[in-house]
């Protein structure tokens, strides 16, 4: 400590270490968190980030968000007073095609300053989860019934209709993905063996927003046993007042029989 005297003034110079400083402002300065993530998997969205300074305890963090057109910040709901480095915040109802922007600070005595993330458009930023996927063996096929991972979905309400899917399939025993093809929410795999075990792996795809999704799980089913019934014969059909009937010969009786079609057309040359 250093004394001058002026006159009947005195002023007194007063050396301060700089902890001391700190403490009297409530603390250790804090940080701002760093290397904020935003993940959305289909209407699933995910906050993750780093913590500045890990040796500092008892901090909690807050995001605000701003919509496009917006001045003020508004608290992002289930994302205040986080203890952890993750939060969800898919409660909150956004239109998936407006731009939005977050910001996020650690907070304890005091707070540390804004970290603002990049602006982002929640459509153009989400990814396609895995589908989900129904499999059914048959002796020499599999039946494949696919839909989406999330049924009623806000993020693709307007493409349920345009998602495409591909499959990789292989033989259990072998565990080499030899077979890949391009499929329908419903398909059948033909050209199996029988009693075989069967594994596959499905993935969907919106084309026309360059989006590929995520495979799901992989599923595996056994075909069944080889069916050596014969094939009916003498098969004909016959049309009687605009019905159409299908008769055909069986050689063994109390059957049961499963009969499909397709569409097909006729030209006529000119």
């Amino acid at each position: 400590m250093m004394v001058v005297l002026l006159g009947a003034t005195t002023l007194v110079l007063v050396a301060v270490a700089p902890w001391v400083l700190s403490a009297a402002a409530g603390g250790k300065n804090l940080k701002s968190p760093q290397k904020v993530e935003v993940d959305i998997i289909d209407d699933n969205f995910i906050l993750r980030w780093n913590r500045s300074d890990e040796s500092v305890g008892n901090v909690t963090f807050s995001f605000d968000y701003q919509k496009t057109g917006m001045d003020n910040w508004i608290k992002l709901s289930g994302c205040q007073n986080i203890t952890s480095t993750k939060c969800n915040f898919s409660s909150l109802k956004l239109n998936v095609y407006e731009e939005i922007k977050l910001r996020i600070r650690a907070e304890k005595e005091n707070t540390s300053s804004w970290y603002e993330v990049d602006s982002f458009t929640p459509f153009r930023k989400a990814q396609i989860g895995p589908p989900e996927v129904h499999l059914e063996a048959e002796d020499k096929a599999i039946v494949i019934h696919i839909s989406p991972g999330t049924k009623d979905s806000v993020m693709w309400a307007l493409d349920g209709l345009s998602f495409t899917y591909s499959l990789v399939i292989w033989k259990n025993s072998s565990g080499v993905e030899e077979r890949i093809e391009n499929i329908y929410s419903r398909h059948k795999i033909y050209k199996l063996s029988p009693e075989t075990t069967y594994c596959l792996k499905v993935k969907a795809a919106l084309l026309t927003s360059w989006k590929i999704g995520v495979y799901s799980p992989v599923h595996c089913i056994k075909t069944t046993v080889e069916n050596e019934l014969p094939p009916p014969e003498n098969i004909e059909v016959s049309v009687q007042n605009q019905n159409y009937v299908l008769k055909w010969d069986y050689t063994y009786a109390n059957m049961t029989f499963q009969v499909q079609w397709l569409h097909l057309y006729f030209r006529r040359p000119r």
